[in-house]
């Protein structure tokens, strides 16, 4: 009965942990992607590693922080007529170093559906890598 309950408890501190890692990866994203489509340099600045490397693989671009947040200029002009919504991947491993989002972005001409694999090290973003998933937002 005592290895009964001390394999619950181990489990329930086990999903209590993944939940934590969950919540607190959806808090940071949920910055983030604020942040983004605010376009708030500061926010953004403050969210990434100073070491951050963030990977545009449709288009075979990788930016330093500094490269990332230079680019924003274009990026404001684009997120003006956009509209957005993200979520966590359903299924994807979300713990205290990686999370993956689904972003679907609403254009006047067009609408895509991004994947965007994130790392994390002490809060803050190292990494990201986005990639298009789908050319619709239907799945999202």
């Amino acid at each position: 009965m005592n290895a009964i309950r001390s394999s619950v408890s181990a489990l329930t501190v086990g999903l209590a942990l993944i939940c934590s890692s969950a919540t607190a990866q959806s808090s940071l994203l949920d910055r983030w992607y604020t942040a983004m489509f605010d376009v708030n340099r500061v926010a953004i600045a403050e969210l990434l590693a100073d070491d951050a490397v963030i990977k545009l693989e449709d288009l075979g671009v990788t930016q330093s922080k500094a490269e990332f947040l230079e680019a924003l200029a274009e990026w404001e002009d684009i997120v003006k007529t956009a509209n957005f919504a993200w979520q966590l991947e359903e299924g994807a491993a979300v713990d205290d170093s990686t999370a993956t989002a689904l972003v679907c972005y609403q254009f006047p001409d067009k609408e895509l559906m991004i994947r965007e694999i994130f790392a994390f090290r002490d809060g803050k973003i190292v990494s990201t890598a986005q990639s298009t998933a789908a050319d619709s937002c239907d799945d999202f």
